[in-house]
């Protein structure tokens, strides 16, 4: 029941939504507040992001759960939760923890996945990240590394950018191509309301 009433949410038609609407603060954002919705372009596709209404209790501790829909079908749920220094998400097969994101980022500020597949410093603070949609001011910029080779479909590395009022919006290839972006945003969603675009 859960998971039908996430995707009605997230399966909706075309709609341009103002960002000057928005009233969002922090690298990490929409935690709370279930009736809230992201639209990234990805590639030559797309993907929702949501949260549920429900926290989940894993290993004694409470998860804000996140659902990402792409194009094509799949949906993928993450669950994260805020520590004192840092963001975290955990795998629910193995109740490892990895950090997502200092809650105050850095320059110099380092971490690796709990699996030591992946690398991510903070290079860059106040970067401008442009999209089609928008141009971003203030983020920093995150580069990511693959240590071991475990995502074989996955490049080698990448660089992601948060913005302190709307959080993660996109990232880039080694080279500079965007890879994903942050389109439209949709707070407080009402019955009816519609988000994303082809």
């Amino acid at each position: 029941m859960k998971m039908k009433k996430i995707i009605g949410v997230l399966i909706l038609s075309i709609v341009m939504f103002s960002f000057t609407q928005m009233e969002m603060d922090g690298y990490i954002t929409l935690f709370e507040n279930s009736n809230s919705a992201k639209y990234y372009k990805y590639r030559k596709s797309h993907y929702f992001e949501s949260f549920d209404k429900e926290k989940e209790v894993i290993a004694d501790k409470e998860y804000y759960v996140k659902y990402r829909k792409y194009g094509w079908g799949d949906i993928d749920t993450t669950y994260y939760r805020k520590g004192t220094d840092n963001y975290y998400h955990i795998n629910k097969k193995t109740l490892e923890e990895s950090v997502v994101l200092p809650v105050n980022p850095k320059v110099g500020n380092n971490w690796t996945k709990n699996d030591k597949s992946w690398s991510y410093e903070i290079i860059a603070e106040e970067q401008k990240f442009k999209t089609p949609a928008k141009k971003y001011k203030n983020c920093i910029k995150v580069h990511c590394k693959q240590l071991t080779n475990k995502d074989k479909e996955k490049s080698k590395e990448y660089f992601l950018y948060y913005s302190p009022e709307f959080g993660y919006v996109g990232n880039v290839d080694s080279k500079g191509k965007i890879l994903s972006y942050l389109s439209e945003v949709k707070l407080n969603a009402k019955e009816g309301d519609k988000i994303g675009g082809k």
